[in-house]
């Protein structure tokens, strides 16, 4: 409960700092030749603040047209990409009847976090440990050849 009426507080998201590397990574990628990038996000569900303080924080570190890239959505599978890097270990479709994919289009690249460090992924599954790690190289393996 505790944890739930902090995510809920006001400011919450909007005060969060970008991991390292993030914010140069994210550049980097969208200086990237024939490369279209979006931050695919989801609002809690008690969203006052959420939202808001989303765009709020995309506009503060990535600059105003960068507004432009934001997918809010609470199913990501409906997003159609050749890559999701996310910290969610399982995503999977919420609505299958307003066209949630049982299997997305995108490769879900796990970003490690103290929440799924833990985990062994079977592959092909892939991770990508941190934005020091070789992200160039996941985005490059998805061009065709």
């Amino acid at each position: 409960e505790k944890a739930i009426s902090i995510w809920e507080s006001k400011n919450f998201f909007f005060e969060l700092e970008p991991l390292p590397g993030a914010v140069e990574a994210v550049k980097q990628m969208a200086n990237l030749q024939n490369t279209d990038v979006f931050i695919c996000t989801s609002p809690i569900k008690m969203f006052k603040y959420c939202p808001y303080e989303k765009y709020a924080w995309v506009e503060k570190h990535l600059g105003p047209d960068f507004l432009e890239q934001i997918v809010l959505t609470r199913d990501k599978t409906v997003v159609s990409a050749d890559l999701l890097i996310d910290d969610r270990p399982d995503i999977t479709g919420k609505w299958p009847a307003a066209g949630a994919e049982p299997t997305p289009s995108w490769e879900h690249v796990l970003f490690t976090a103290c929440h799924n460090r833990h985990l062994q992924l079977q592959p092909p599954r892939r991770r990508l440990h941190s934005w020091a790690d070789d992200w160039k190289a996941i985005l490059d393996s998805k061009r065709p050849r």
